[in-house]
């Protein structure tokens, strides 16, 4: 087994033709071309879909090989996940030959070996080279073909660097070398993904309402600050592929998904200083300003400054970049716990929220809360995912209809007000 650590990018056709010779100057060596194809494989009530687990045989040469890829997870933005590659006599597939350890507890092997079944290909030129950067091996491979389901096709035009050994730390710096190069959006689903995709015919993407971040229960201040980042990231990355698929309310969704990320910097705010965060909220702000006027997707996402802001801030995330501002005092508060964290900023989020709405307001009384309620909401999000969702979810809503004045203004405000608290131990801090 190896564990895959990997970047993904899409990319424009005029990005594939810049970018060899951009790659040719980073001391790469290869460049060959591969013509692969790739066949995947799940039973017709899709087994392997629901455990998050892919499976194909790829072609080569008249070589062949069967590779199955876990789940796995993202840290800082970058893919982690189990890879199994197994070198096959033909194009056969053979399940028994993967190690009896990679499949759930659940699963019957040698029932499952006679349900696999091909659902969809994908066949790509893949160029590829390898690059020696800082303390890592790096294999860079821009791959242009199509995926195939039945009778759908979608175009593959992508720019993938994956860790051959080293720190992941120095994929993102070597590909903020990359970012020169007009044209290139990171991507956030796998081919395997997209051909789901198009073998259920679900080619479009819906704008998904914001959840409540769920840490581990012992979690530290510091692990609820990378998960709240990557939490928002995720939620940016989700959006913007709605953008691309022309949902009417995305680009809004993308500029709500920046409003978290700030806000999530200025929530810790207390304990890592301003100067930590200014490079990202400098972007940050710059970037906004571009949003707030009606644009197409691919006028904003495929710009290097838009890259080179994600590219920030998943290195800020996986170097733990506020660490060199902290002094020992915040060292301790960043090793304390993050519910106890919470229980201290609901109370706050509910104290501010009272100044702003204990009395009646006019329309633009109201108007002129918007921005401070859509903060203290985004609060909620982030801070209730150690309480019942039964509770911090409804009352996390009452809010979100004032937001959305969903009815008479005042009524909302009284019935957010009266709610009862869901968090523990509130009344000590309010």
């Amino acid at each position: 087994m190896t564990v895959e650590i990997e970047l993904k990018f899409i990319a424009t056709s005029e990005a594939v033709a810049t970018l060899p010779e951009v790659i040719s100057r980073l001391s790469a060596e290869g460049g060959e071309v591969q013509q692969l194809s790739n066949t995947y494989y799940d039973s017709p009530e899709g087994v392997l879909r629901s455990h998050r687990i892919g499976l194909r045989v790829r072609g080569c040469n008249d070589s062949w090989e069967m590779t199955l890829k876990s789940a796995g997870n993202t840290v800082g933005g970058v893919a982690h996940r189990a890879e199994y590659n197994i070198q096959l006599p033909s194009s056969k597939l053979d399940i028994a030959l993967l190690p009896a350890d990679v499949w759930p507890a659940d699963v019957d092997v040698s029932a499952l070996q006679t349900k696999l079944q091909p659902l969809f290909t994908t066949d790509f030129k893949r160029q590829s080279w390898l690059v020696n950067f800082q303390q890592s091996q790096v294999e860079i491979a821009l791959d242009q073909g199509h995926i195939t389901a039945g009778e759908a096709s979608e175009a593959i035009s992508e720019l993938e660097m994956e860790l051959k050994q080293g720190n992941a730390a120095d994929i993102l710096t070597l590909a903020q070398q990359l970012t020169s190069v007009k044209g290139l959006r990171l991507g956030s689903q796998s081919k395997a993904a997209r051909g789901y995709r198009l073998l259920n015919g679900d080619t479009s993407s819906v704008v998904m309402p914001m959840d409540v971040l769920t840490v581990s229960e012992r979690a530290t201040v510091e692990q609820g600050l990378a998960a709240a980042l990557e939490w928002a990231f995720a939620y940016w990355q989700r959006n913007e592929a709605c953008w691309f698929d022309g949902e009417p309310q995305a680009q809004s969704a993308v500029n709500h998904s920046l409003t978290a990320i700030r806000q999530i910097l200025a929530l810790f705010g207390g304990i890592i200083p301003r100067k930590a965060t200014a490079p990202l909220r400098e972007r940050l702000t710059e970037l906004e300003q571009q949003l707030e006027v009606a644009q197409e997707a691919a006028a904003v996402c495929y710009q290097p400054a838009y890259l080179q802001l994600k590219l920030a801030l998943m290195a800020w995330v996986m170097n733990k970049g506020w660490r060199i501002f902290i002094d020992d005092k915040g060292k301790q508060k960043l090793a304390g716990s993050f519910k106890r964290f919470a229980d201290i900023m609901l109370s706050r989020c509910k104290s501010e929220l009272k100044e702003a709405f204990n009395k009646k307001l006019t329309n633009d009384g109201y108007n002129d809360q918007q921005s401070r309620l859509e903060r203290q909401i985004i609060n909620f999000y982030l801070l209730s995912g150690a309480y019942d969702k039964e509770q911090s979810l409804p009352y996390i809503e009452v809010w979100q209809k004032l937001f959305d004045a969903q009815g008479d203004r005042d009524t909302l405000r009284r019935n957010a007000m009266e709610q009862p608290l869901f968090w523990l131990n509130s009344s000590q801090h309010v």
